[in-house]
């Protein structure tokens, strides 16, 4: 594969941040940036995929004994953001893009194709 170079902007912290976590790996910048930016989308479809996943669930469990109390809504949504995997940050919004434009790699299993 052709490598691509793109210009990217940075504040000199930043530069700074990432020569240094990139020689503790002994990699140069340049494939160091790329691996990083590669996990980041990967777990943002991850988690854009547990989300689908989750509203999957509820509306399922929805259908078959009607639909849930706001209280239990509202206490399971204050556990997922205590937790950690409900967030709105900006890289979310470009998983679900991604999924979106990716059907294939929607979660799906024997009982729901």
């Amino acid at each position: 594969m052709a490598a691509r170079k793109p210009s990217i902007s940075m504040s000199p912290e930043v530069e700074e941040t990432i020569k240094a976590a990139a020689a503790e790996e002994g990699k140069p910048v340049s494939p160091w940036l790329a691996e990083a930016a590669v996990e980041k989308a990967q777990i943002a479809v991850l988690y854009a995929q547990g989300r689908a996943a989750a509203r999957e669930l509820v509306a399922e469990y929805e259908s078959e004994h009607g639909k849930l109390p706001e209280e239990s809504r509202q206490h399971a949504r204050q556990f997922l953001m205590e937790a950690g995997p409900l967030g709105d940050g900006p890289w979310l919004a470009v998983g679900e893009r991604y999924l979106a434009r990716n059907p294939e790699l929607q979660l799906r299993d024997e009982l729901h194709p």
